[in-house]
């Protein structure tokens, strides 16, 4: 996976819309920044930085915006862009990095997130593609090595894991497959050598290790076996912390393949904030 990008996409300011949009310290003079008598945006609307770089730009209709809304880095070059249709429902929209560099694109229905969305590293390469339902993920995401082989493949409802999940080895076996319940691990959890044979074998309960637990070897002998209650292993006395460490940095490894959600889920907050 890309980490640096990853890095680069939770750097990403996350900002106020609706604060900024209610500072009455904007010029009005020029015609920008205006209200109607019923309090809504008319118009075109800018804020600039302190360095005099422009920060964004929108017009809006009774409140809505319409047409280009573009939003800036500090060092001027575009941060996004959003073509809103002429209700100001639909907005198809592209987000770039300090460089000028395509990092998202996708499509806006209102202020969230809808549809296909597909997310790029600084190279230009296809990293993920997610479908979202009102700014949540619902249904397949699919994240991809520099390679252009798939990374994973994850399920999702309403904004949370549900279903199956697998991970793949860069050189395109399975590296681990799991079910998930409305965010939790919940059924058959199994974690594979590159060889492609089983590493650890288990099920999950709502979250928790539960029943029988296989380990093996890479050569696909069983090294022992625990039994799980209540996600705690009734052999604590000879699960010594080699062992236990065994399982445990699959678990941190594995937290570390950053989402292309951690950017942001609020789209008007990073067109329009500090």
């Amino acid at each position: 996976m890309e980490r640096k990008y990853w890095v680069l996409i939770w750097m990403l300011g996350l900002f106020s819309y609706s604060a900024i949009l209610a500072q009455e310290a904007f010029a009005t003079d020029g015609g920008i920044n205006q209200t109607d008598g019923d309090g809504l945006r008319q118009g075109v609307w800018e804020r600039t930085y302190p360095n005099g770089h422009t920060m964004y730009k929108a017009t809006f209709v009774d409140g809505k915006p319409v047409g280009e809304m573009l939003r800036f880095h500090p060092n001027g070059r575009q941060m996004a862009r959003i073509v809103y249709d002429d209700e100001g429902q639909i907005g198809l929209g592209v987000l770039f990095d300090e460089n000028g560099i395509k990092m998202a694109e996708g499509t806006f229905e209102g202020t969230h997130k809808t549809g296909e969305w597909q997310f790029y590293n600084p190279k230009g390469r296809l990293i993920a593609e997610e479908h979202y339902v009102n700014n949540l993920k619902d249904g397949q995401s699919v994240t991809y090595y520099s390679n252009g082989r798939v990374a994973s493949i994850s399920h999702w409802e309403k904004g949370k894991m549900h279903g199956l999940e697998t991970t793949y080895y860069p050189g395109g076996g399975e590296r681990l497959t799991a079910n998930y319940k409305e965010g939790k691990l919940h059924g058959a959890y199994t974690i594979y050598f590159e060889n492609g044979r089983k590493e650890i074998y288990g099920m999950y309960n709502e979250g928790r290790m539960d029943g029988s637990w296989f380990f093996f070897n890479a050569l696909g002998h069983e090294d022992y076996r625990l039994n799980y209650k209540n996600g705690v292993a009734e052999e604590q006395g000879f699960l010594d912390k080699q062992q236990e460490e065994r399982f445990r940095e699959f678990e941190r490894n594995r937290g570390r393949l950053k989402d292309p959600e951690d950017y942001t889920n609020d789209p008007d907050s990073y067109m329009m904030g500090q």
